[in-house]
């Protein structure tokens, strides 16, 4: 029997108990070629290597390979070059072969990994086992499609085209995975309930590969979901581009219920809805949500510049019905989630910081994550055409996953491409914007000076845009000193990543071993320095915005409602305003003015942190969707008696 291993290094979260992805792509190719009878009576499912362990280590648990398959990202790529070389100066007989979103669909992956011997382009099953077939028949695979390979010292590629399957059998119910689901692992698990996507954003690789939406057998994704609940897993990602685009996802989902009430898994579903059938994923969303699977609807934007959704050939929501959206949800009491990437074509500083204050203005008060964009190789919009007409410039950051330890010193570091300059955004107002993100994502979402903007907004029609740009600015001035050293702080980041230092999660004195996104820290920082910040941050506002007698009130209220940590479980705020109705109602669409009015609000702490660590992982990566960081948020249950 010839043995063949299959290589896709995941990321391991955590600090204590670590949390790896199971090598559900390498899997998907295995149980593919395995259910094959000539490759099943020839060959053996040797092993996976699904973390980046040491190269020795992983080389010395191959025995005589005949296929090393390696799928390759790029939080691997890197990696995989590396343990490739090795593999190949231990076993040079033995056939490497490079899939995945990192190998470009020409013969550079052969020039930067000289030992890979075939590249498989687009969707890997078929393309492997005709592979597999043709090696094992000692024959040259140019019969075959999508692929890549050497001959007499030349590159040889096939044709391309796209195998529309939906029939694929499942690693998970094929026993592909047996042999690790038993390994002393905390594993979180990927799902498809279908493959492909009909849209064709420039920034992602899925639109070049214009593959239809087909949809697997409803008795294959019931029967992994229940070997899932089965083997006790507890987070489950699902790979669908666009959950909620047919009718039968509330099925799926209704079942997903049903299982975590029989068994208690998944615990967590989290799934990327689908942009354009709002009501229907707003019914999915509701039932996910009281069973607490998936706590945050997400509705996505990418860019507010309708220069910017052109280029990228992308279409959103009207912000109207976004409000709309908004303001039911917040009724419902359903977190969501919208997101942005900087650095698309055609983005400016303004276009960015303002885009980024509408979705305040438009409702989104609670969660916006920021990305930086990072160029995919099988992108439209990573093309050399694309690059020199936006005049894109990036520059080679170190990968670091966000809430993954800081001590997993890789001896392979991994890299990605990140757009720091386009011919709209020069670096330093890349730089810039960073910061200004993090402003907003740390005042406002998180919450630490959200009351504040939203009076401000609502009372003195001062836009968020002018609220945040001011804050900005004044953040810049050395002289306000609080403020100052967490801006300088996210700027020096910033400054770092652009010229290649650093990466986007790093880790920070006083949060333990975890790499923090930089607006996490910009909160965590501020929260260290509360007092102080918002003994600066009241003055300023009193100096730069008109009089207005509730500001003090409004101050002590923002102190009092911001969870700190080393605080006793019970909490009691007397407020002479009624403050919480009036930004309950605010967040539903239904504006009053505040009152006057004596109240005391009430609640237990039921996520009582001893240190800022323990708080930057529960309040901060567990909580954020929910406001944890706000004691006047669900997750605190609070009550308020008036007088």
């Amino acid at each position: 029997m010839k043995n063949i291993y299959f290589v896709q290094a995941n990321n391991v979260y955590g600090n204590t108990r670590h949390s790896v992805y199971i090598p559900y792509a390498s899997g998907c190719i295995a149980a593919y070629a395995f259910d094959n009878e000539k490759i099943k009576n020839s060959c053996r499912l040797a092993g996976f290597i699904y973390t980046h362990e040491p190269i020795k280590t992983a080389v010395s648990k191959l025995t005589d390979p005949f296929i090393v398959a390696f799928s390759c990202s790029v939080w691997n790529y890197e990696y995989n070059k590396a343990l490739a070389k090795e593999i190949k100066k231990a076993y040079p007989e033995a056939v490497i072969i490079f899939g995945g979103h990192n190998v470009l669909r020409d013969f550079e992956t052969f020039e930067e990994c000289p030992e890979a011997d075939i590249l498989i382009y687009r969707e890997g099953e078929e393309a492997f086992r005709q592979v597999v077939l043709s090696l094992l028949e000692n024959k040259e695979p140019r019969s075959v499609s999508n692929i890549a390979y050497k001959s007499g010292g030349k590159y040889i590629k096939t044709k391309e085209e796209a195998f529309c399957l939906n029939e694929y059998p499942s690693p998970y119910l094929n026993g592909i995975f047996d042999g690790i689901a038993d390994e002393n692992v905390s594993f979180s698990a990927i799902i498809e309930t279908n493959r492909g996507c009909p849209f064709k954003c420039a920034f992602c690789d899925w639109g070049t590969l214009g593959s239809r939406v087909r949809l697997f057998p409803m008795e294959r994704i019931k029967a992994e979901l229940d070997w899932i609940a089965e083997h006790k897993i507890e987070y489950v990602y699902c790979a669908d581009g666009n959950f909620g685009i047919v009718d039968r996802d509330e099925d799926i989902a209704e079942y997903i219920i049903s299982l975590k009430e029989k068994t208690g898994y998944p615990q967590n579903f989290r799934v990327c809805f689908t942009k354009n059938r709002t009501d229907f994923v707003k019914k999915i969303c509701m039932r996910f949500n009281k069973h607490g699977l998936d706590k945050a609807q997400t509705l996505s934007f990418q860019s507010l510049s309708p220069v910017v959704l052109e280029n990228i050939g992308r279409k959103n929501i009207s912000l109207e019905h976004f409000r709309e959206l908004m303001n039911e949800y917040n009724r419902l009491g359903i977190s969501t989630s919208s997101e942005l990437i900087l650095g698309l074509p055609g983005e400016t500083r303004e276009s960015f910081t303002k885009g980024l204050c509408d979705l305040l203005e438009y409702g989104q008060h609670k969660a916006i994550q920021v990305y930086t964009c990072d160029l995919l190789p099988n992108s439209e919009m990573g093309s050399p055409e694309f690059v020199d007409k936006f005049g894109i410039e990036t520059v080679k950051t170190p990968f670091s996953q966000a809430h993954c330890s800081a001590n997993q010193k890789h001896e392979i570091q991994e890299y990605n491409s990140t757009v720091i300059k386009t011919a709209s955004l020069n670096t330093d107002d890349w730089i810039f914007c960073v910061a200004f993100a993090c402003i907003v994502q740390a005042f406002h979402n998180i919450g630490f000076f959200r009351a504040v903007a939203i009076y401000l907004r609502n009372e003195l029609n001062i836009s968020y845009y002018d609220i945040y740009s001011k804050i900005a600015s004044f953040s810049q001035n050395p002289q306000n000193k609080a403020c100052h050293s967490v801006f300088s702080l996210i700027t020096s980041l910033t400054s770092g990543m652009s010229q290649g230092k650093n990466s986007w999660a790093v880790s920070c004195e006083g949060l333990g071993e975890i790499c923090w996104q930089f607006d996490e820290i910009y909160f965590l920082k501020s929260l260290e320095k509360a007092d102080e910040l918002y003994n600066e941050l009241e003055a300023f506002i009193k100096e730069s915005f008109p009089f207005d007698e509730k500001i003090n009130a409004l101050f002590d209220y923002q102190r009092s409602i911001l969870k700190r940590y080393g605080i006793k479980s019970k909490h009691e705020i007397k407020c002479d305003y009624d403050f919480y109705g009036y930004f309950s109602k605010i967040y539903k669409g239904d504006y009053s003015s505040l009152e006057k009015k004596e109240n005391i609000i009430s609640f237990s702490d039921g996520m009582s942190c001893a240190d800022l660590y323990e708080y930057a992982c529960k309040v901060i990566w567990y909580g954020r969707n929910q406001s944890a960081a706000l004691y006047t948020s669900d997750c605190y249950k609070p009550e308020i008696k008036y007088y």
